[in-house]
């Protein structure tokens, strides 16, 4: 009864320790406990009260937060105690088991274990080396991948109209005098100046001393000066030489005349034709060749006994580009100026330079012309032979050598299709090629049709010629009224390629002419499409367009009379465009000048150049 009593007792102590340490409020309290299977067992088996031995629910009743029992089997239990209305419940739930890395003494166990420094190592390399494969790749996909085509520079002489200009332009009629001229013109944004009449000339014409100059022009000390003030200013200065024949009073043909060596050949010489004339045997020239300006091209010399060649006046032997002397010679020629600062040259009559060692008679012309006229006969042994090409090689290189391939090598003549196309068919041979002719005679009449037909035409054929707007005869401004020189002038500045001009073409519309030379180093200009039509029947029309850049289109009325034309058809066209230069006969019909005008209205005077900008539409 003792021990019944004491084990009363003691259970009436545990459920009075039991309410007073686990609260009955009336909302739900949990309390959490971790346990393995078996003692889940045990403990749904069993009412609390009847079977848990005192330690254990002292131990579970201690305390009302969560009690961690370390589990020995393979899943963890969450056991909550839940109090609800004085009564405690169990609640019991499966919970994953928590997945944990090993420590840093376990790791450390594998650092030098030799099977995993040889993975280490071999991944190491291996990340390395795909690094490099990729890199290898990338750069292999930059290099063989196309490239976008990066417009090359355009040169100065491209950039800049090409200005001709005479020591007599000069006020002082020297090359001193020149360096007055040529701030007038750095102030019209001109960088490229063509030196002409400048080399010594004989008494009878033609010259005498190629490296040498005029005496009444100066020396070589004020050509020098000429040269170094031009650099200064960023303009460059090109040399205009006839190298297809010499004076009768150069010391290379007086020497030729007495067979000196090395300069008996260096000219054109041929046994004449022995004939029965009266009874007396005379000489007569070798074969029918005509000077460009009639009459035979074969002028008889008594000391040397031959007839010697001269194309042009017979006191203006051919030299004989057959002999590779005399290329040598003249190449020496140009590499003397390029050494006193020349910039180029542009060379003249350069279609001349050999002829038929044969000497084989012309055939007859098919123009009804009269006979013994140079039009008379074909010229296929004398002009435009395949062979020059090999000379002007020769000396292109060496321009191009001395002058890093920035220097000007360029003709003063017009220059046919076919002959382009031989003398570029290894590389570009001729800067600047021009074929003028329409230009140096065209007169006021020109009309629309006309200039588009062939400035499309030698487009096509030159992508970048020359414009050369004066005859070596007659200049733009003896065959045209000033004004619609100006014109003229004004309508070539933007053209594909490089005017040629005289002072006088530069000087005459300055406020105009200055405005368009400058736009020409803007890409729109230098790397700008060209497309060209006729508005209103009478209207030539050419636009330049480079994507990001203003366009430009210029306008020239061929017509005597006023229009409104109507541009708001022509691809790329805006709604408003803006007066950007006019020539000085450009005149509105309104008493104040409008510089923004609709592009579906815009006036236009006779044989005026408008030049328009416009922001292209896309």
């Amino acid at each position: 009864m003792e021990s019944g009593r004491d084990s009363g007792e003691a259970n009436g102590a545990a459920k009075e320790r039991s309410s007073s340490v686990i609260d009955t409020p009336k909302s739900e309290e949990e309390v959490t406990v971790r346990c393995d299977d078996t003692q889940q067992d045990s403990i749904m088996g069993k009412h609390r009260d009847e079977d848990m031995e005192e330690g254990v629910q002292e131990r579970m009743l201690k305390d009302d937060s969560t009690a961690k029992i370390t589990s020995t089997e393979k899943n963890d239990a969450e056991a909550k105690f839940i109090s609800e209305n004085g009564d405690a419940k169990i609640d019991i739930e499966m919970v994953k088991q928590t997945l944990s890395g090993m420590g840093k003494e376990e790791l450390m166990k594998f650092a030098n274990d030799p099977f995993w420094v040889r993975l280490r190592w071999i991944l190491f390399i291996a990340f390395w080396l795909l690094w490099a494969a990729m890199l290898a790749g990338a750069i292999a996909i930059i290099v063989v991948a196309p490239k976008c085509s990066v417009p090359e520079p355009k040169k100065l002489w491209e950039e800049s109209p090409i200005i001709q200009l005479d020591p007599s332009d000069s006020p002082t009629a020297d090359l001193k005098g020149l360096e007055s001229v040529l701030n007038d013109v750095k102030s019209q944004h001109i960088r490229a100046i063509s030196l002409s009449s400048l080399v010594k000339e004989g008494a009878s014409g033609g010259t005498e001393d190629f490296r040498s100059i005029k005496p009444e022009l100066g020396n070589v000390s004020d050509l020098e000066n000429l040269i170094k003030v031009a650099h200064e200013k960023e303009q460059q200065i090109f040399l205009e030489l006839d190298p297809n024949h010499s004076s009768v009073d150069h010391p290379w043909f007086q020497r030729s005349v007495e067979r000196q060596d090395p300069f008996t050949n260096y000219y054109v010489w041929a046994d004449g034709i022995t004939r029965s004339d009266g009874g007396k045997e005379r000489p007569y020239p070798p074969n029918n060749w005509l000077s460009v300006y009639g009459g035979s091209a074969w002028e008889w010399n008594e000391q040397r006994g031959q007839y010697y060649l001269h194309q042009f006046n017979k006191s203006q032997p051919d030299l004989n580009y057959n002999n590779p002397e005399v290329v040598t010679e003249f190449g020496d020629i140009l590499s003397h100026w390029l050494k006193l600062g020349i910039s180029g040259f542009r060379l003249a009559n350069t279609q001349y330079l050999t002829e038929d060692p044969q000497l084989h008679d012309e055939s007859r012309s098919i123009l009804p012309v009269e006979a013994n006229t140079y039009q008379s006969l074909t010229h296929v042994y004398t002009r435009d032979r395949p062979e020059n090409a090999a000379v002007l090689t020769k000396w292109q290189e060496i321009v191009h050598n001395k002058t890093n391939g920035q220097g000007l090598f360029a003709l003063q003549d017009d220059i046919g299709a076919d002959i382009l196309q031989v003398y570029n068919e290894k590389k570009i041979l001729i800067d600047l090629p021009q074929s003028s002719h329409f230009l140096t005679t065209m007169s006021a009449n020109v009309n629309a049709t006309v200039l588009r037909r062939i400035i499309s035409q030698w487009l096509y054929i030159a992508p970048w010629p020359a414009w050369n707007l004066n005859d070596k005869q007659t200049t733009l401004r003896q065959r045209l009224p000033a004004d619609i020189a100006d014109s003229i002038t004004l309508m070539t500045m933007l053209l594909p390629g490089t005017p040629i001009l005289r002072l006088d073409d530069v000087m005459s519309a300055k406020e105009s002419f200055a405005t368009l030379s400058k736009a020409r180093s803007g890409l729109t200009f230098l790397h700008g499409d060209m497309m060209n039509r006729i508005i209103n029947g009478t209207v030539y029309v050419y636009t330049r367009l480079k994507s990001g850049n203003p366009g430009y289109l210029v306008a020239y009325q061929t017509a005597e009379e006023s229009a409104i034309i109507d541009l708001s058809g022509i691809s790329r066209i805006s709604e408003e465009i803006t007066v950007f230069a006019h020539s000085p006969n450009y005149v509105q019909d309104t008493e104040v000048f409008k510089t923004k005008l609709p592009s579906n209205r815009v006036p236009i005077s006779p044989r005026s150049t408008l030049v328009l900008t416009f922001v292209p539409k896309e």
